[in-house]
């Protein structure tokens, strides 16, 4: 059974969790105004690149949820934090938009087409052959293929669209090599979030909506995961996956029930 006075923090996924699309989900404002409360830290961790932390800012402020801008890691910035590890400098090229970019020449790194270091893909709404072509090549002739995130599919308010890891796939066959995963489910995102957060992953609970992301993320960190079901993961796909969240639930409705019930 949970030990909710161990817990310290919240590593929460946005698409599918808190909203979709622009559409805010029932009762996300109450959930995250009761860890507030309870001063239980949060750390909003999302995959997708095409939005800085001041876009989820001001996106979760409009829509009446009080968070500070420090709450946010994207894959785009993880990415940004592992070249800067990886090399002080260097020129990467970008299948992504402008958001990894800004990313990318925040920590003094060139977006360029020749002689790159690395080859860096993330979710492109205008991705095309031509980019397929020049990344294969580059990676071919020795670039580092670094992949933000591995989610194949992007939760919209009443679809599923392509994301990041469809193009990613697209890249990895063209070249044949295998990408260095940034974004969950790789520990790599994992370990900068605790670093933000000033805690072990014992002490943190993981909630996403999708089982091969956001939980295999949980059981790769060895942390407690919460499965929310109003995203892109199923009762269908829970029953058929050897991958197994902690506890499962249909909304944040009932995860603030049960927090609540725990905290008496």
């Amino acid at each position: 059974m949970l030990d909710l006075s161990k817990i310290k923090g919240f590593l929460i996924d946005l698409d599918g969790c808190i909203y979709r699309g622009n559409n805010l989900l029932p009762s996300a404002k109450e959930f995250i105004d009761f860890l507030h409360r309870n001063s239980i830290k949060i750390l909003f961790v999302t995959n997708n690149s095409t939005q800085l932390p001041l876009n989820y800012y001001q996106k979760l402020r409009d829509m009446g949820i009080n968070v500070s801008e420090d709450e946010f890691l994207t894959s785009g910035i993880a990415t940004g934090i592992y070249l800067k590890r990886w090399k002080d400098k260097g020129k990467a090229y970008v299948i992504g938009e402008e958001a990894l970019k800004e990313a990318i020449i925040k920590v003094n790194w060139e977006v360029s087409d020749e002689d790159v270091d690395a080859v860096i893909v993330g979710l492109d709404r205008n991705f095309t052959f031509d980019k397929l072509k020049k990344a294969s090549l580059l990676i071919r002739n020795g670039a580092r293929f670094i992949a933000t995130n591995p989610d194949k599919t992007f939760p919209q308010e009443n679809t599923i669209e392509p994301g990041a890891g469809s193009l990613v796939s697209a890249v990895s066959s063209a070249s044949q090599k295998r990408p260095i995963v940034i974004g969950k489910p790789s520990p790599y995102i994992g370990k900068i979030a605790l670093s933000k957060l000033g805690l072990s992953n014992n002490e943190i609970v993981i909630l996403g909506d999708r089982i091969d992301t956001d939980i295999l993320f949980a059981k790769r960190m060895k942390s407690l995961s919460f499965l929310v079901l109003t995203g892109i993961s199923s009762k269908d796909d829970l029953r058929k996956s050897k991958i197994k969240p902690d506890y499962v639930f249909k909304n944040l409705s009932e995860v603030l029930e049960f927090l609540q019930k725990k905290l008496k």
